[in-house]
């Protein structure tokens, strides 16, 4: 099928259009979150006080929230935004951490879904089954299902239509689907589970994204991406054997990174 995606002409605009995306995030992360959103080009806003956020939202170009490492303040404050954003037409991405593993998140992300309408949900596939209500296994954060990647794309899909979102389940192939169209990204290196923040990156770049490009677009070009700079950034690896060098390099490919590299590259594919 002809596809939409272009991850290095998003990635151009970003350079050129400099959006200001509002992120979210939980602390263990936003250092991280932040310097990726600038690495693509655009800028980062990282407030989060309840008496500020509305108006962040309003000066922003996309808005990106995640329930890693919650606090009443952070709940609060997502809310506030992404009920901002659903009235301004600002496009949001949510990234439901933990939503397997504590009654609180999965609770409090349904309602955000429910009154917030995100443009994209982003999960792995243990998080997407409890928001779907499937029987799911987890640890702490992490999945421990083994479905097949037939089975993942079906849960993306009815998650899709249940959610009217675009879905955006990560794992070793990351899948995209609206209920319409599925992608499968297929970049990635088995090292970034070793480095914290890896998934919380992919939600701040699937939020830059979403500021140039329709949601299924930057969710599709957000995992090549983040993929792209783990096969990069293992590169590193190999030659020093070094995990901060690993870490470091995520960011360095993620600002060089070009259209020619892409090309090589990426692998992606669509069905319908």
């Amino acid at each position: 099928m002809a596809a939409e995606h272009n991850s290095a002409e998003q990635k151009r605009r970003l350079k050129e259009e400099k959006p200001l995306i509002h992120c979210i995030t939980n602390h263990i992360s936003i250092n991280d979150c932040a310097n990726a959103v600038l690495a693509l080009g655009a800028k980062p806003i990282m407030a989060e006080h309840p008496e500020e956020v509305a108006e962040i939202t309003a000066a922003s170009r996309a808005l990106a929230v995640n329930t890693g490492n919650i606090s009443d303040a952070r709940m609060q404050s997502m809310l506030i935004s992404g009920r901002e954003a659903k009235a301004r037409h600002i496009p949001c991405v949510i990234d439901a951490v933990g939503a397997a593993c504590s009654r609180l998140r999965l609770n409090w992300i349904t309602e955000f879904i429910r009154e917030c309408a995100p443009s994209v949900i982003k999960g792995n596939e243990s998080e997407l089954r409890a928001l779907c209500g499937m029987t799911h296994h987890t640890k702490g954060i992490d999945s421990n299902e083994i479905s097949s990647e037939e089975a993942i794309a079906q849960i993306a899909q009815k998650a899709a239509e249940r959610f009217q979102a675009v879905i955006l389940i990560s794992g070793k192939t990351d899948i995209i689907s609206d209920g319409t169209r599925t992608a499968f990204v297929r970049n990635g290196s088995e090292l970034m589970p070793y480095v914290t923040g890896t998934g919380c990156m992919l939600n701040a770049v699937c939020g830059a994204f979403l500021s140039v490009g329709s949601a299924f677009e930057s969710a599709a070009a957000a995992a090549v991406t983040m993929g792209l700079a783990g096969e990069y950034a293992e590169q590193a690896f190999r030659q020093t054997g070094s995990l901060s060098q690993f870490h470091h390099s995520l960011i360095d490919a993620l600002f060089t990174m070009d259209e020619d590299y892409y090309s090589k590259y990426e692998r992606i594919e669509y069905h319908e």
